[in-house]
């Protein structure tokens, strides 16, 4: 989302806070309470377009995103971030409206999804917090499990605030993305079956593996294998999943350089680009770092592209991409038939 849209988030949380009321008043479930159809963070709707940054706590790690000139970034990575969640979870807030009181008892926090750090993750509240551009704390809630009580297709939530013991049922609906994944878009591109020359995976002390397509479109075929070996055909095939598409779990800034000898990942497109993995510390930890080329002139304009998000990062791969970077020539070879 374009920064310049964020005005639209006052009219969006207005219209809704005024559906809300009226519900509310509608409503005969819940026990009122003094509070009940009172804003959790009177005035938010107002300041929504000043929120710069959301912090989001919970059971592993903290995770911040900031709002900038050219759109919203992970604070600690830089890296570009889905702008509609920031929305949605600002707005979210902002929404929020006493229902009813819960416990006041922090022992019973982890039934509501409300417990501190430390205890099982499954029942630890995530924690959102909002700032301006001064770093000034313009909200701060602690969010638990969805509660089906509330009327109204929006329903509800636990809830309570930092400072305070009592917890709440709120109507609303804030729904808080885990950090870090889905907060970004996770696909890097896609090297296609119709795309994908050939691939190969070497360096790290074990096997060099080589396959390629020899036509558009065409399968995989293992370029090495031992005279005393036959391609195990399936596993070929996996192969092209490392790249179709090139994908990750976490991002982070660059750390540190990778040993001389690492385990690479190397893959050239029909379309002039060839991307290279560069494995940073040990293979099972899955980081690793990307670096773009252009293989011809019609290439230069894509790999230009690619170079802007995949350049300046490490990058975590999923479990399957490591283990396929851990293959050797007995894992995508087998006995010849007798």
């Amino acid at each position: 989302m374009n920064v310049k849209q964020t005005g639209i988030l006052a009219v969006v949380a207005a219209a809704a806070v005024i559906a809300t009321a009226l519900s509310q008043h509608t409503s005969t479930q819940g026990f009122a309470t003094d509070k009940r159809g009172e804003a959790v963070f009177p005035n938010m709707v107002a300041k929504l377009n000043d929120v710069a940054s959301v912090t989001i706590r919970d059971s592993e790690k903290t995770f911040t995103v900031e709002k900038r000139d050219d759109g919203f970034v992970a604070q600690d990575s830089n890296y570009p971030v889905k702008g509609d969640l920031f929305r949605d979870l600002a707005v979210g807030v902002a929404m929020l409206a006493y229902e009813e009181t819960k416990t006041a008892n922090p022992a019973r926090y982890a039934d509501l999804g409300l417990a501190e750090t430390g205890a099982a993750p499954d029942t630890v509240g995530r924690q959102v917090t909002l700032k301006d551009a001064k770093g000034a704390t313009m909200a701060n809630v602690i969010v638990g499990n969805r509660d089906q009580t509330v009327g109204g297709a929006r329903g509800g939530l636990y809830m309570r605030l930092p400072d305070q013991p009592q917890t709440w049922v709120a109507r609303g609906d804030l729904r808080v993305p885990a950090p870090h994944a889905a907060w970004f878009e996770i696909n890097l591109t896609n090297v296609g079956r119709d795309a994908l020359a050939d691939l190969k995976i070497s360096g790290g002390g074990l096997d060099e593996i080589a396959a390629s397509s020899e036509k558009k479109g065409a399968d995989l075929k293992l370029a090495n294998a031992p005279e005393d070996r036959e391609a195990d055909t399936s596993k070929v095939m996996r192969l092209s999943f490392m790249v179709d598409p090139i994908s990750f779990q976490d991002v982070r800034k660059q750390e540190g350089a990778a040993a001389a000898d690492a385990r690479t990942l190397t893959v050239t497109s029909r379309n002039g680009v060839r991307i290279t993995a560069t494995v940073l510390g040990a293979l099972g930890d899955g980081w690793v770092r990307y670096k773009v080329e252009p293989t011809s002139e019609e290439g230069n304009a894509e790999a230009a592209e690619l170079k802007k998000k995949m350049e300046g990062f490490d990058f975590k791969l999923g479990p399957n991409e490591i283990e396929m970077l851990g293959w050797g020539m007995k894992d995508v070879t087998t006995e010849p038939k007798k």
